[in-house]
C-alpha cells in the first residue's frame, strides 16, 4: 500500500498517487483549496502536515465514498457527510470508490481563527487544541456551496478571486454546521422534497424561468410556502437563486462566446439589463470579465 504525504499529495507540480487528478490553488498564505479525483478505486496510508506545518482539513464528497481509519476512528463517508480534521502529524487509511472526487479545504488554525474567530471554537470543544476529527451530516447550504466551488475549480482558465469567494462560503457553510446550536431549516419532509422538485424546475432553462406561479402549481406548493421554503432550506429567494446560477452560466459562457451572444442564449432581449446584472453579481460588466478571462 502506498504512502502520500499530505503537502506532497496536494502539490500540482509532484506526483500524487497512482491514478489521482489533483488541481490545488493557494488562495492566500495559509489557504488552499484543491478539487481531487480517482477514476479508480484506491487504499492508501495518508500522513498529515507536522506540528510546523499543520492545517485543519475541511472535507466534502463531491462523488463517491471513503472509509477513513486514524487513531483508532473509523468512519464510512459519503455525499451526505462532512469532515472536519486537524490532526498534525497522524498517519491515515484511506479507501476511496472508483469514480471518488473531493473538495479539500486546508487553513492555517491561526488564519482560521483570524477569519472566523469564535465561530472555529467548536472544532476544539471537547477533543483539545492538538486533535480533532468531526464527522457531521452535509446540508444543501454546503452541498450548493460544495458544487459551485467544484465547478470552479474545475475550469481551465478560473478565476482565482471567484475561488477565494467561493472558498469562504465553502468555509463558512461548514463552520455554521458544526456550531453546537446549529438547526434544522424545520422544513418537512415532503415540504422539503417539493421544494428540491422546485429547484430543479427552476433551473432546467435559465433563459425561460417559470413565474412563481407556475412553480407553486407545478410543485403543489402555495405561492408562500414556496417563498418561505427557499429562504429556509436554500438560504436566498426564488430569484436571488435563478440570478447567481444564470450569472454563473454566463460567466462560463463568456469563455466562448461575445457579450451579445452569451445573452441571447439566456434569454435577454436587452442588453443593458445582462451587463447590469452580471456587474451586480461578480462587480465587473461582462466584457471585462471576458478580457480577463481570455488574457
Amino acid at each position: 500500500m502506498q504512502v502520500v504525504n499530505s503537502t506532497e499529495f496536494f502539490d500540482n507540480h509532484k506526483v500524487a498517487a497512482s491514478g489521482a487528478a489533483v488541481k490545488t490553488l493557494d488562495l492566500q498564505p495559509g489557504l488552499a483549496v484543491s478539487l481531487v479525483r480517482f477514476e479508480t478505486g484506491q487504499h492508501m496510508d495518508a500522513v498529515t502536515e507536522d506540528d510546523a506545518d499543520a492545517r485543519v482539513h475541511f472535507n466534502c464528497l463531491l462523488r463517491g465514498t471513503t472509509s477513513i481509519t486514524c487513531d483508532g476512528r473509523s468512519f464510512e463517508l459519503d455525499s451526505d457527510d462532512i469532515l472536519a480534521t486537524f490532526t498534525p502529524g497522524k498517519r491515515y487509511q484511506i479507501g476511496c470508490s472508483a469514480g471518488w472526487c473531493n473538495i479539500e479545504l486546508r487553513i492555517t488554525p491561526q488564519l482560521l481563527c483570524e477569519l472566523a474567530g469564535e465561530e472555529s471554537e467548536a472544532l476544539y470543544q471537547g477533543c483539545g487544541n492538538d486533535f480533532c476529527l468531526m464527522r457531521n451530516a452535509s446540508n444543501l447550504r454546503i452541498r450548493d456551496a460544495t458544487d459551485r466551488l467544484g465547478r470552479l475549480l474545475a475550469e481551465d482558465n478560473t478565476s482565482p478571486l471567484l475561488v477565494h469567494a467561493a472558498a469562504l462560503e465553502f468555509l463558512a457553510w461548514q463552520l455554521k454546521s458544526l456550531q453546537p446550536d446549529a438547526v434544522s431549516s424545520g422544513v418537512a419532509p415532503r415540504e422539503r422534497r417539493q421544494l428540491l422538485a422546485a429547484r430543479e424546475r427552476l433551473l432546467a432553462d435559465l433563459s425561460n424561468p417559470p413565474t412563481i406561479e407556475q412553480l407553486a402549481r407545478e410543485t403543489g406548493l402555495n405561492q408562500l410556502k414556496l417563498k418561505r421554503g427557499f429562504k429556509n432550506l436554500f438560504g436566498v429567494s426564488v430569484y436571488a437563486l435563478f440570478q447567481r446560477e444564470r450569472m454563473e452560466h454566463a460567466r462560463r459562457l463568456l469563455l466562448q462566446h461575445s457579450v451579445t451572444e452569451t445573452a441571447i442564449q439566456l434569454g435577454y432581449s436587452n442588453f443593458s439589463h445582462f451587463s447590469t446584472a452580471f456587474r451586480k453579481q461578480f462587480g465587473v460588466l461582462p466584457s471585462e470579465a471576458r478580457r480577463f478571462a481570455l488574457s
